[in-house]
Formats: C-alpha cells, sequence, structure tokens
C-alpha cells in the first residue's frame, strides 16, 4: 500500500472513529470512478453529504488544555432541477438541535429549504428558506471549508425566511431579497431588552452585488443589508469581500464587515456588560468591525497551503456606565494550513494552525473581572462533499 493511501486510511479512523470509511478511502480509483458515475445521473435529484471531522490539540494561555475529536460540520444536502427552470434545494444539518423556531416555523438545523423560478433569461424568484444575501467571501463558501470564522460570521442568523429577486448582467449579478428580521419572537430571542417594542414589520432587506471585473480576475461580494430587529430599532450592515487573483497560483481574499446595532443583536457586548452576573442587560447602540484576509497558494493539483488573518473590534457606543470605556474588545486571528486533494474533488486532508487573542478594554478587566485570552488550536482532519446519487 502506497503512503497516500495508508495517510488516508489513518485519517479515516482518526477523525471519523471507524474502519468502514478509512477501508472504502483506501481504495481512491474506485471512488473517483463513483463520484464520475453519479454526476452523469439526471438532475432531477442530487444527494450530497458534506462533512468536516478533526482531532485537536488546544494550548490556551500556555497551558495544554488536551485532545478531542469533533465533528465540526455534517450537513445533508438535496437540490435538483424539477423542470427546465424549476430548482429546489434542501440542506439540513444533523448536529444541531431540530425545535421549530416561533416565527418561520423552521428548526435551526435547516438552513436552507427553498424553490428558484427563473422567470426570464436573466432573472431568477427564490422563495423559502435561504442563506442571506450578505456579502463576503469568507460568507460566501460552503461551511466545511471554513476552518474559523470570525466572529461577525459566527454570531450572525445566516439563514432566514423569504424572497430573492437575482438579475443577471453578463458576469454581474444584482440580487434584492426580502427576509424575516429573525427566526424567532423578538422576546424570545433578546435576554434582557427592556422598553423595546417589537416591529409590526420585522424584516431584513439585502442589496447585493456579485461581481466579476478584468476578465475574472477580480471579484466581488459586495452587500448593504438594514433589518428592523425592533419597532425603530434597526441593524446596518455592510459587507464588501474581494478576492483578487495573484498570478495562476494564488489568490487574495478580502472581507471588510461592518454591522451597527440599536440592539445587540450578536449579544458579544451584552455578554462582555453582564460579567458580573446579575440581572442580564441587552446591550444598545453597539458596533461590530471585521477585517479577514485569507491569502490561497496552490502548489500543484495535490496541495493548497493558505494563511488567514483576523483583526475584530466590539464597541459600545451607548455605553452609560461611568466605569466603563466605549471600546470593549479588540480580537486577533491569525491561521495557517495545509490542505492535500488525494482526488480530483470532494475529499481533502487538512493540517492547520489557529490562534486567537482576545484584548479586554482595561475598564473590563478592572471592573468586570475579565482577562485577556490566547488560545491555540492545532488540527488535522477530513473535508469532503460526496454526491451520493
Amino acid at each position: 500500500m502506497s503512503l497516500k493511501k495508508y495517510i488516508i486510511a489513518a485519517l479515516a479512523v482518526l477523525t471519523i472513529g471507524g474502519t468502514a470509511m478509512a477501508q472504502e478511502a483506501i481504495n481512491l480509483k474506485a471512488l473517483e470512478q463513483k463520484i464520475a458515475s453519479l454526476d452523469q445521473k439526471n438532475d432531477s435529484f442530487n444527494f450530497y453529504l458534506n462533512l468536516q471531522n478533526s482531532a485537536n490539540m488546544y494550548i490556551n494561555g500556555g497551558d495544554y488544555e488536551g485532545i478531542d475529536f469533533k465533528t465540526n460540520q455534517m450537513r445533508l444536502e438535496m437540490r435538483g432541477e424539477v423542470v427546465k427552470g424549476i430548482r429546489y434545494r434542501v440542506r439540513h444539518r444533523m448536529n444541531r438541535g431540530t425545535s421549530a423556531e416561533g416565527l418561520d416555523n423552521l428548526s435551526r438545523a435547516t438552513d436552507i429549504a427553498s424553490i428558484s423560478i427563473d422567470v426570464a433569461k436573466n432573472f431568477t424568484i427564490t422563495g423559502g428558506k435561504q442563506c442571506t444575501a450578505f456579502g463576503g467571501y469568507e460568507f460566501d463558501l460552503n461551511p466545511i471549508d471554513i476552518y474559523q470564522y470570525s466572529d461577525m460570521i459566527d454570531y450572525m442568523d445566516n439563514f432566514l425566511t423569504g424572497v430573492d429577486f437575482a438579475y443577471q448582467v453578463k458576469s454581474q449579478e444584482f440580487r434584492l431579497q426580502i427576509v424575516n428580521s429573525r427566526n424567532d419572537y423578538m422576546d424570545n430571542i433578546y435576554e434582557g431588552l427592556n422598553g423595546v417594542e417589537a416591529s409590526k414589520n420585522a424584516l431584513g432587506y439585502t442589496l447585493n452585488w456579485n461581481g466579476s471585473l478584468f476578465d475574472g480576475k477580480v471579484q466581488t461580494r459586495w452587500s448593504y443589508s438594514l433589518f428592523e430587529d425592533a419597532k425603530d430599532k434597526f441593524t446596518n450592515y455592510i459587507a464588501l469581500g474581494t478576492q483578487v487573483k495573484l498570478g495562476k497560483k494564488a489568490q487574495l481574499q478580502f472581507d471588510w464587515m461592518n454591522s451597527h446595532e440599536d440592539i445587540d443583536r450578536k449579544g458579544i457586548v451584552s455578554d462582555m456588560m453582564n460579567a458580573n452576573g446579575g440581572e442580564y442587560v441587552r446591550g444598545m447602540d453597539v458596533v461590530y468591525n471585521s477585517l479577514v484576509a485569507k491569502v490561497d497558494y496552490r502548489v500543484n493539483n495535490k496541495f493548497n497551503m493558505f494563511v488567514k488573518g483576523m483583526y475584530e473590534t466590539a464597541t459600545n457606543e451607548g455605553n452609560t456606565d461611568a466605569n466603563l470605556n466605549d471600546e470593549f474588545r479588540t480580537s486577533y486571528g491569525y491561521m495557517t494550513g495545509l490542505e492535500y486533494h488525494p482526488i480530483a474533488e470532494g475529499l481533502k486532508i487538512f493540517f492547520t494552525y489557529t490562534g486567537r487573542y482576545f484584548d479586554y478594554d482595561s475598564s473590563l478587566t478592572e471592573n468586570m473581572g475579565l482577562k485577556d485570552q490566547y488560545t491555540n488550536r492545532f488540527s488535522i482532519g477530513m473535508v469532503y462533499r460526496l454526491k451520493m446519487y
């Protein structure tokens, strides 16, 4: 058996914990042939298995914290074209609770349950639960390909129910999306919210431009969103994602995201405000800002290397506590990794290092007892998006 097959078999056992998958992984040629044959089936029904598993070692604050095995992502996906111009898509997370939310009557485990209709050659309407049309390349990627999200994306409601209008002009796509501003009712989401009235039209509106410029060398994922979270209380969210090809083997992705929230929707600032316990108070008039950059270098058709950096701030502009400054937290993230693609598509092995540093304002460390944090994680695992049918 070749070294490549030993590595894949060992990783399958480590990250999944089963020998059956290891035995299947050994026969790479058969796996490639299987995927190729499935691609030849008709397009009315396609079933995908999206998985990311890893073995992780943690070192926090210089102290060894241990090793664990984790299924980071497990999503089942069905999609197809019933008749020409009418498509459906359903994606469901297997490691998320299945209780239906009060507003859209769908579980948060259900990412997508939508129908798309091409009403004209370049115009498509999509209805149902769907991925919000936010910009940014970190947001745009399949979740199984993300090893560490920025706080902005990690704490965001990414899948909401509504309608999307998409218009294609050559290599440019423009979208208008109108969705519920949340999955559940206001009182069930916002703890510690007093004196705020629920809105009768709790909707979110997003304008999105997915562009391609200079023969595809520069691509954009830009958006502006306005969400009404309560009566006269809004979230203004801007996400500008730009991808630049750097020669034939490298590319740069850069995202700038800014969220100004009349009510602290993400809850990061609110949790810091309530670090001492007591009756929970929801933060008001908060601002989150994120800069995320990632460089990929494709060494050859088998290996890809990358580095990723994140810089984020959390500010409480509505702070009324004289003991606390407005600048609550600055966080830094840094990641590097190597990806190995043993077959043409569907499977990759990754080795990554992820470091995070959370720098709290001195007023929080002195008055709220918070401490700056350093975290480190080393991971080895497998990502696979396999077409099962």
